[in-house]
Formats: C-alpha cells, sequence, structure tokens
C-alpha cells in the first residue's frame, strides 16, 4: 500500500508538475514505529482538474487504507477477550469493507460456532453450527480457501426460513488459518447481489493471519481461563470457581437482604465401585451424577464439584421448607446414577445444608457447617449404623493434653489421627488458635508433640494440628499413628485431614 501511494505521487509530480505535487504532504510519519500516518484523509483539493481529483483521491484513498488496516492489526493484538476485541474490529472494518452483517465463526471440534455476529439478521447467524465442509462458510474453513460474492443462502438453517435470507445477497468470507490451522472463518454479508471487490478480498487476506493468531491466542487463554476453574472430569466449576461465586452471591444477598442455601453433597459406596468395577466406572457415575445433578437445578443455581466424590450446590432464594426435599431429590440422584452403571443399588447420598444468614456470614461459615451436618448425616447411613462419626479408638493410646499457660495437663481420647494433626474427645473449652503440648502413650513409650488448635465441635472435641516436626518426631510420630491404625478396625482419617487443610 505503501509503494502504491509513493507511486501515485510520482504520476502526480510527472503529469501536473511539481507545482501540483507540492500541495500535497509528503512527510512520512511513522506512529509507533510501524505505519504511516493518515496525511491525505483531510486534504481538500479545489478547483483541479478531473483527472488530478482522480490522482489525489487515490492517495488519499491508498492512505487512508493504510491507517485503518494499520489500526486494525494493533486493535487485534490488543485484548485477549475475544468479544471486545471483535467488536472493535468490526466497527473498524466496515469503513474499508461495507457491510450489511458480519459473522466471525470459530472452529470448535468439528464445527463452526458464531463468536461475534452483528448487522442485519444477527439473531440467525448467531443460532448457526455450521458442519465443517457444509455452506459457504463450512466450504472455506475445509478447503482453506476465500470465497466472494458466495450465495448467503447456502448457510445450514437456510432451509429452516428461507425468508430471513432474502435481504442478504452476495457473501465474502475468508480462512482464519493459526499455526496450529484453521481456526474460523471471518464473512461479511451484503444486501445487494456482487457487492463485494477484489480490492475488498484484498484487505481481508491482508489482516487474516493477524487475526487468526488473535483469535487463537484468544482461544488458548480462554482455555487455560477455564481450566482453572472447571473440573475436568465432570465439566462444572471446581473449588476454586464456587469460593468465588459464593462470595459475589454473599454480597448480593447482604445488599438484597436476601437468603442463600448452601448444599454439600457427599457419596457414600463410591469407593466400593472403584473397588469392584474400575475407576472407569466409578468416573462414569460422577459424570452421570454431576450432569443429572446440574439438569436439576435451577437455571441460577451454581453447581460445583469440590473433588472427590463431594458436590456443593448454592441455591440463591430457596425457601427454607423446601430444602429437605431438594434433599432427598439429590439422593435419589446419586442411587440412579450408581444403578445405571452398575446394575445395582450400591451408591447413597448424604447431604448438609446451612443458610445464610442464619449459619454463617461468609463462604468458609457455611461451608463448614453444612459439612459438619452433611457428616453427621453420613453416620446415620445404614452402613454406618455401629459407627460413630468420632470413633473411639480399640487400643490402649492415651493422651494428655497441656494448654500453655496451664498448670496440669488434661487427659483426653483420641479419636482420629494423621501426621498433620488428630483429633480428640474433651469437655475443656480451647478457642481457636490454642496453643498445645500433646503426650501420646502408647505401649512401648510416650511420645511428644506441640501444635494449635483449629476447630471445635462443641460436645465433642477439637482438632489439632501439629507444629512442625524435626525428623526424630516425625519418627515418633509414624509410630504413634501406625499403633493407631494396626488398633482400630475404623481408622479413617479423612474428615480430619479436611479440618487441618482449612
Amino acid at each position: 500500500l505503501q509503494k502504491r501511494y509513493l507511486h501515485l505521487e510520482k504520476l502526480v509530480e510527472d503529469q501536473f508538475g511539481h507545482e501540483v505535487a507540492s500541495k500535497l504532504s509528503t512527510d512520512m510519519k511513522v506512529e509507533r514505529g510501524l505505519a504511516p500516518a493518515a496525511g491525505f484523509e483531510d486534504i481538500t483539493v479545489k478547483d483541479l482538474p478531473g483527472q488530478e481529483a482522480n490522482f489525489l483521491s487515490s492517495i488519499a484513498a491508498a492512505r487512508q487504507e493504510a491507517q485503518t488496516l494499520f489500526e486494525l492489526s494493533q486493535d487485534l493484538g490488543a485484548s485477549l477477550s475475544l468479544g471486545e476485541t471483535l467488536s472493535v474490529f468490526s466497527v473498524k472494518l466496515r469503513r474499508l469493507v461495507p457491510y450489511d452483517a458480519i459473522a466471525i465463526y470459530v472452529k470448535r471440534n468439528a464445527e463452526l460456532i458464531p463468536e461475534y455476529v452483528n448487522g442485519d439478521n444477527f439473531r440467525l447467524f448467531a443460532s448457526l453450527r455450521i458442519p465443517l465442509g457444509q455452506g459457504l462458510s463450512g466450504w472455506v474453513a475445509q478447503n482453506k480457501k476465500p470465497i466472494i460474492n458466495g450465495n448467503p443462502s447456502v448457510e445450514p438453517g437456510y432451509l429452516n426460513d428461507p425468508t430471513k435470507f432474502s435481504t442478504l445477497r452476495s457473501a465474502l468470507a475468508i480462512p482464519l488459518e493459526g499455526l496450529a490451522g484453521v481456526v474460523g472463518v471471518l464473512a461479511l454479508y451484503h444486501a445487494e447481489r456482487d457487492a463485494f471487490t477484489s480490492d475488498h478480498l484484498r484487505i481481508l487476506l491482508a489482516i487474516s493471519s493477524k487475526m487468526a493468531l488473535a483469535v487463537e491466542n484468544a482461544l488458548k487463554y480462554e482455555q487455560a481461563e477455564s481450566s482453572a476453574t472447571t473440573d475436568y472430569l465432570t465439566g462444572l466449576p471446581n473449588a476454586r470457581s464456587l469460593f468465588l461465586q459464593l462470595d459475589r452471591e454473599l454480597a448480593r444477598c447482604k445488599r438484597d437482604t436476601s437468603s442463600l442455601t448452601v448444599m454439600v453433597c457427599d457419596m457414600d459406596g463410591f469407593k466400593q465401585i472403584n473397588d469392584r468395577f474400575g475407576h472407569l466406572e466409578g468416573n462414569r457415575v460422577l459424570r452421570l451424577f454431576a450432569v443429572a445433578l446440574k439438569e436439576s437445578c435451577r437455571e441460577y443455581d451454581y453447581v460445583a464439584r469440590m473433588g472427590g466424590d463431594e458436590f456443593v450446590v448454592v441455591a440463591p432464594g430457596l425457601p427454607p421448607e423446601t430444602v429437605a426435599k431438594k434433599a432427598d431429590q439429590l439422593r435419589e440422584l446419586a442411587k440412579h446414577a450408581g444403578h445405571d452403571v452398575c446394575g445395582e443399588d450400591i451408591l447413597s447420598l448424604s447431604v448438609g445444608q446451612a443458610l445464610y444468614p442464619k449459619d454463617g456470614q461468609d463462604a468458609e461459615e457455611l461451608l463448614a457447617e453444612a459439612d459438619r451436618r452433611m457428616y453427621i448425616e453420613k453416620q446415620q447411613q445404614p452402613s454406618r449404623k455401629n459407627r460413630r462419626l468420632y470413633p473411639r479408638m480399640k487400643c490402649r493410646v492415651t493422651i494428655e493434653l497441656q494448654a500453655h499457660g496451664s498448670e496440669a495437663p488434661l487427659l483426653a481420647n483420641l479419636t482420629d489421627m494423621s501426621l498433620g494433626g488428630c483429633f480428640v474427645e474433651t469437655s475443656a473449652i480451647m478457642p481457636a488458635g490454642s496453643k498445645l503440648k500433646l503426650t501420646f502413650s502408647i505401649d512401648d513409650g510416650k511420645m511428644q508433640a506441640e501444635g494449635s488448635v483449629v476447630r471445635i465441635d462443641p460436645g465433642s472435641g477439637i482438632a489439632v494440628r501439629f507444629n512442625d516436626m524435626n525428623r526424630e518426631e516425625r519418627d515418633n510420630m509414624h509410630r504413634v499413628l501406625k499403633f493407631v491404625q494396626n488398633s482400630t478396625k475404623f481408622y479413617d482419617n479423612r474428615y480430619l485431614s479436611k479440618l487441618l487443610n482449612r
């Protein structure tokens, strides 16, 4: 383009002399080191013969085109938000290539999905799903070749309602090829027949590689962002996404003085499915339950997978009297998911719920309360009727607790343990954060550890997180833990691990 308008300037000087040519600004100003400034678009040349005016008009148009193309290329790399980028791009593109409708399709699997649509019949284009190889845009994507002045009516969906395409009579479409191949198609539609020229095609091809790169980068960013907030197995939001959503919902509830229900769901019998039928079948159960769970909730409810076989439902404005009915529905969904995959009633679901503002003021408080109630229900499952929430160890392990500053130690019952901490039954009142010294007595001696209280369950006991240990202290804790594991039938520190990791 730069060569083009410089050539035109030389023609003006050769034919009309230096005096006419000197009226043109020949300074080459470069913005941001790349593109010439728009020098001619504001120049008005009066009283020149027709041929001179044509030359000047061509030069102005060339410089206008170069400037707009430069702006387009800059816009395409300015943001990783594809929708924002394409919106700005479409407005500036219209200066160079007039159109009545624009559609930018992105290749997803074996289909072209409209990522950005604007102009006449935009709702119709927004609903299109174009298989590769079909229709005008599908052909362009598969064959990696542009089409100029094609018939818009051949796009899949035209036969559903031909009248909707009656106002559009020509189309210009180009493939967008990135580093990994075709990433999409840019399609322009016009109400006039043969509305597009070879110059219009040339302009689109000049920016196609830049646009393809912008689309490719935006898709990679979208994928990375999605993987950071989405559970790969079920497609549901993950724990990180859940906490962000809960914070937003709670902020809204505080403004509107409305209620919010949080339901924590944990499967019973899922380990048996993995052990008997294999992990692939276990994954099928999780996916099947996730789909059913999502479909059973309202459009504005939020369903997430916390990890493992634990799911959370956030239900704004759910009437308190319907919570129990909703929990029963979720239990049935889990039962059916297990039966559909395994052919028997092997799976059940424990559900705990918490209500804002009654049961907590923030995300952590609500989840902790719903989690606590879920575990109480879990103990009432038929398969666990002989098991307490904190099973008393069937072994000779005694523990002494001595709070910082106290004179005498307290005897307590060890009910659960891991290398990170333990849970003990005690009636003593010890606020969270209290510093403790613990002495474990087993058959072959006493082991000591220090820690701090991280959770208090009134009437049950306290969870204690151990302080960092040296090698000798850690070896001693291994001995205590091994003794505990070998001495109790019901050893399971899953709940304890959740407490210690909060």
